[in-house]
C-alpha cells in the first residue's frame, strides 16, 4: 500500500524515540487503517525490524516474548533468551518482574523496538509485555507498538496510547490519485475519497475502467472494489450481532433508506435502532437513514454475493414503493435497465439542495447508467451542478456542468455559466470569462445581471477594480442593470472608482437594516459598502441575522458572510472578534476547499491584528508567492501594509519605510482609511530619524482627512501628530491624542497609540504621588502597566472596557487596580481619581 500522510503520528512517535530515556508508546487503530505500512516506516527510519504478530502463533507459549527479544538482539536479547529458558513454568507476573529487572541492569545502547499487532501475540506474552513495557524509563529501550484493540484491553494500560486516525481528505484523494493513476478526474478522485470515509484499506481495493476513471461513464456507486468476503468473516467488528449485520446489509445496497420504513424492519428484527444511532453505526439526515461510515458500507456491500444483493435491493424497493418513488426506482433500476431514470435526477437535485451531496451524486450517477433524453439530462445537471457549487462542493459541481453539455434554452445557459463561474473562481481562483459573453445572450435579465455583478465583485476580490468597473457599465449598457448593480456602483465609489453612468435604484444601503429581506447577492454587496464606510456594528447584526436565519444560507453564501464578518472585526479593530470570526469561517470550510490569495489576505490581516498570533508573518510570505503564482499583482500592496506594520513592531524601522511606500505607490487612492498605511508610514520616518519627511507626510495626511473624513482617520491623525511632537513635549501631546478616543474607538488603534507613546520616549514618564501619611513599604511610583490602567480609570472606563483596550483579562485589570489602590493608599475608584487630580493641582 503506497504511505501517505500519518504526520500526526509520525510526530508523535518520534518525540517518544527522542526522549531515549526509554518509553512505550501504543498506537491504536481499526484493520485496514495502515498502521502496518506506517509501521514499516518507523522502523525503516531507526534501522530496526519490524516485530509482526501472528495470530496462528497464540497457541505457543510466549512466542511473542520469543520474537521480541530475536528482534531486540544484543545484550538485551541474550538476556531475555536466558531467562525464558528458566522461566517457562514461573508465574506470569514474576517473568514480568525479573524481565523488566534485567532490562533495567543490561547495559546497552539506546535502542528502538517496533511491534506490529502487539494484540494478536499470545495471551502470556501480551501479559508479560505491557507489564514491561509501562516501565520501560531508564532502561534506553524505546517501543512503538501497534494494536486493533488496545482501547478496549486492560493488558495495556499503562503504555501510552495514540489514536491511528483515517486519512484527511486531501490525503485520500492523493492515495486514490496514486491507486487509479494521474489521469484520474478531480471529481472522480473526489468522490473517492468520500465514499471510502478516509479508510486506505478500502481506497486501494477501489477498481474503476479508464472511461470511470477519467469520468465520461458514470461511476459503479457503491464503488467497486476487490472481493471482501473473506475479510469481512474475520473481521468480527462489522457487527456481533447477525440482526445488526442484516440490518446494515440492507442499508448497504442503497444510498439511503426511509427512517419510518427503516424503525419498522428493526422491530421486526427485534433490533434496537436508537442504539445504533447513538452508537455511530447509523446516521438520520431528514426523513432517510444511512450507514453513518461510508468505508464500513462498502466493506457490507462489497462482502454480498450477486444474489443477496439482489434480494437485498428487491425487499428495499417494497418498502420504499409507496412512499419514496426515487428510492424505489434506484432499487429497481438494478433489475429493469430501460425504466425511466428523471425522477432519480430530480432526486439527486432535491438531495443536493437539502446538503446531502452524496446521495445526491448516487442518484445521479445512477440515472445517467441509463438512457436519458438529452434535453433533460442536460437541464437536470445544471440544477445538479448549481445545487453542489451552492453547498461548496465546487469541483463535483463544475463536473456534473461538464456533463450537462450545452444547453438550448439561453436562460438555462445563462444559469450554467453562473454555476461555472462560481466554481472556476473557487477551485482555479481566476474567473471565468467565457461566461460573460453567455450573460449577454440571455433572455431573463435578472440571470445576466448576476453574472456580470458576480463577475465583477471577483474582479474586485483580486484587487482589479478597474476590470470590475468595466463589468458594470457593460450591465448598464446592456440594460441589465438593476438593484444589484446599484449598490456594486455604490461599493465603487467608496473604493474611489466611479462609473461612466449613474444608476438610481433605490437599495437602501445608506440605511443598513439587519432584518430586511433582499436577495443574497444584494446584501453580500451591501454588507460590503457598509464595512468600507464603518458600519461595523451595523454590518455584524445584519450578517448573524443572516447566518442564523430560516431557511439556512447556502454554504457558498456563508463562507461569504463569514469573510465579511472576519473583514469587520478586522477593519473594526476588534483582534478578539477577528479571532473568533476566524474559527467560525474556518469550521465551515468543506473539504478539498483550496485556499485563495485574497482568502489568505483576510487571514493574514486578522493575524496581524492579534498580538497572540505569530502566523502573520508566514500568511504574508504565503500570499506573496501566491500572488506571484496566480498572477494577480493587485493584492501586492495589501500585503505590503501588513508587511511594514510587522516591520514597524519589531523595531525595522527603515524596512517598514521602504515597504509601506511601495504599498501606497501600488494602489492610487484619495481615502487613506481604505490602506490605512499613512499614521504607520509617518511613525516609521519619525523613528527611524527622517522627521522632516515625516512632517510632509503629516501634512498631506491632513489633508487627505479633510477630503475624506472617517474615523480611522481621525483616530490615526491624531496619533500621526503625537509622534511628531513627541520631540518637544511627548508626554503632552499623547495625552491630547488620548482625548481625541472614544471608548467605542478600535481596541487595536488604542493599542497602536500606547505602543508608538513607547517607541517614541513618552513613556519614561512616571506618575509620582506625594507620600500619605499612612506608613508603607511598597514604592510609590506606579509601574507602566499601571499608569496605562490609572490613564484609562482617569477618563471613565470601566474595569471591562479597560481590559478591552489593553487586551487583557478581567481578572488582571481587577489585580492591577489592587495593586495600584495600595501603592497610593485609597479603597475606591472615585478616590484613586481625586487623588490623581489633586497630585496634578
Amino acid at each position: 500500500m503506497p504511505f501517505f500522510g500519518r504526520d500526526r503520528e509520525t510526530h508523535v512517535a518520534e518525540n517518544t524515540i527522542d526522549a531515549r530515556s526509554g518509553s512505550a508508546c501504543l498506537f491504536v487503530g481499526e484493520p485496514g487503517i495502515g498502521k502496518t505500512r506506517w509501521a514499516r516506516q518507523i522502523a525503516a527510519r531507526h534501522d530496526t525490524v519490524v516485530v509482526s504478530a501472528s495470530p496462528s502463533e497464540r497457541m505457543w507459549p510466549y512466542s511473542g516474548l520469543s520474537a521480541t527479544a530475536a528482534a531486540l538482539g544484543g545484550a538485551r536479547g541474550a538476556a531475555i533468551d536466558r531467562l525464558l529458558a528458566r522461566g517457562r513454568d514461573w508465574p506470569e507476573h514474576l517473568l514480568a518482574e525479573e524481565i523488566s529487572r534485567t532490562l533495567h541492569l543490561v547495559h546497552d545502547e539506546p535502542a528502538v523496538l517496533v511491534i506490529d499487532d502487539l494484540d494478536e501475540m499470545d495471551s502470556g506474552s501480551v501479559t508479560v509485555l505491557s507489564f514491561v513495557f509501562s516501565r520501560l524509563r531508564g532502561t534506553g529501550l524505546t517501543v512503538i507498538a501497534t494494536a486493533d484493540s488496545g482501547g478496549d484491553r486492560h493488558d495495556f494500560t499503562g503504555m501510552l496510547h495514540t489514536r491511528v486516525q483515517r486519512l484527511s481528505f486531501d490525503e485520500s484523494v492523493d492515495l486514490a490519485r496514486s491507486v487509479l493513476g494521474p489521469g484520474t478526474a478531480q471529481a472522480v478522485l473526489y468522490t473517492v475519497a468520500e465514499f471510502t470515509g478516509g479508510d486506505p484499506g478500502s481506497i486501494v481495493r477501489v477498481r474503476l475502467t479508464p472511461r470511470e476513471a477519467v469520468g465520461d461513464d458514470p461511476l459503479p456507486l457503491p464503488l467497486r472494489v476487490t472481493d471482501d468476503r473473506a475479510r469481512r468473516r474475520r473481521d468480527g467488528r462489522l457487527a456481533g450481532d447477525p440482526r445488526v449485520a442484516s440490518l446494515l446489509d440492507l442499508l448497504s445496497v442503497g444510498p439511503v433508506f426511509s427512517f419510518d420504513r427503516l424503525t419498522l424492519i428493526a422491530q421486526e428484527q427485534s433490533v434496537d435502532l436508537d442504539a445504533l444511532i447513538d452508537d455511530g453505526l447509523v446516521a438520520v439526515h431528514g426523513e432517510f437513514a444511512r450507514i453513518a461510515d461510508p468505508a464500513r458500507r462498502l466493506r457490507h456491500h462489497a462482502s454480498l454475493s450477486a444474489d443477496e444483493r439482489r434480494r437485498l435491493h428487491a425487499q428495499a424497493a417494497a418498502a420504499h414503493e409507496e412512499t419514496h418513488p426515487a428510492t424505489f426506482l434506484w432499487h429497481t433500476s438494478f433489475g429493469a435497465p430501460d425504466a425511466d431514470r428523471e425522477p432519480l435526477l430530480r432526486a439527486a437535485v432535491d438531495l443536493a439542495s437539502g446538503g446531502d451531496h452524496l446521495g445526491a451524486i448516487e442518484f445521479a450517477e445512477r440515472a445517467m447508467a441509463g438512457d436519458l433524453a438529452d434535453d433533460v439530462r442536460c437541464r437536470h445537471l445544471v440544477d445538479l451542478g448549481d445545487a453542489l457549487v451552492l453547498q461548496g462542493h465546487d469541483v463535483q459541481g463544475r463536473h456534473y456542468l461538464r456533463r450537462a453539455g450545452r444547453a438550448a434554452e439561453p436562460t438555462l445557459r445563462a444559469r450554467a455559466a453562473l454555476a461555472r463561474l462560481r466554481a472556476t473562481a473557487a477551485i482555479e481562483h481566476v474567473v471565468d470569462e467565457t461566461a460573460l459573453a453567455v450573460a449577454v445572450d440571455a433572455d431573463d435579465g435578472r440571470t445576466a445581471e448576476h453574472v456580470l455583478c458576480e463577475s465583477a465583485l471577483l474582479h474586485l476580490w483580486h484587487g482589479e477594480v478597474g476590470r470590475a468597473r468595466l463589468l458594470v457599465e457593460a450591465a448598464i449598457e446592456h440594460g441589465v442593470a438593476a438593484a444589484e448593480t446599484a449598490v456594486l456602483v455604490r461599493l465603487l465609489d467608496e473604493l474611489g472608482s466611479d462609473t461612466l453612468t449613474e444608476v438610481t435604484v433605490d437599495t437602501g444601503v445608506a440605511a443598513l437594516q439587519p432584518d430586511v429581506e433582499v436577495p443574497i447577492e444584494q446584501a453580500v454587496l451591501e454588507l460590503s459598502v457598509a464595512i468600507l464606510r464603518e458600519e461595523y456594528a451595523a454590518a455584524r447584526r445584519r450578517i448573524r441575522w443572516l447566518l442564523d436565519g430560516t431557511p439556512r444560507v447556502a454554504p457558498l453564501w456563508r463562507d461569504h458572510l463569514l469573510c465579511l464578518l472576519v473583514t469587520a472585526e478586522v477593519r473594526g479593530g476588534d483582534p478578539l472578534g477577528a479571532r473568533e470570526a476566524v474559527a467560525a469561517w474556518r469550521r465551515e470550510w468543506v473539504d478539498g476547499r483550496t485556499t485563495d490569495v485574497a482568502t489568505i489576505l483576510v487571514l493574514a490581516s486578522a493575524a496581524a491584528l492579534d498580538p497572540l498570533d505569530a502566523q502573520a508573518g508566514d500568511l504574508v510570505r504565503q500570499g506573496r508567492e501566491l500572488c506571484r503564482r496566480e498572477g494577480t499583482p493587485t493584492l501586492l500592496p495589501w500585503f505590503a501594509v501588513i508587511e511594514g506594520g510587522l516591520a514597524l513592531n519589531e523595531g525595522r524601522y527603515d524596512d517598514a519605510v521602504s515597504t509601506m511606500r511601495a504599498a501606497r505607490e501600488g494602489i492610487e487612492a484619495e481615502d487613506p482609511a481604505l490602506l490605512r498605511v499613512d499614521a504607520d508610514l509617518i511613525e516609521a520616518l519619525w523613528l527611524s530619524g527622517r522627521h522632516a519627511e515625516a512632517e510632509h507626510e503629516l501634512r498631506g495626511f491632513e489633508q487627505a482627512a479633510l477630503r475624506s473624513p472617517r474615523r480611522w482617520t481621525t483616530l490615526a491623525l491624531a496619533r500621526s501628530r503625537a509622534v511628531c511632537a513627541s520631540d518637544r513635549d511627548a508626554a503632552r501631546a499623547f495625552r491630547t491624542a488620548e482625548a481625541v478616543y472614544r471608548t467605542d474607538d478600535a481596541p487595536s488603534e488604542r493599542r497602536r497609540l500606547a505602543r508608538a507613546r513607547e517607541r517614541c520616549g513618552a513613556g519614561e514618564e512616571r506618575i509620582v504621588l506625594r507620600r500619605l501619611p499612612r506608613a508603607e513599604t511598597h514604592d510609590r511610583t506606579l509601574t507602566p502597566q499601571e499608569r496605562d490602567v490609572v490613564a484609562l480609570v482617569e477618563k471613565g472606563l470601566r474595569n471591562r472596557e479597560i481590559a478591552a483596550s489593553l487586551f487583557l483579562s478581567l481578572r488582571t485589570v481587577e489585580l492591577r487596580l489592587t495593586g495600584i489602590y495600595r501603592k497610593i493608599g485609597v479603597t475606591s475608584r472615585a478616590q484613586l481619581i481625586a487623588r490623581l487630580h489633586n497630585a496634578a493641582s
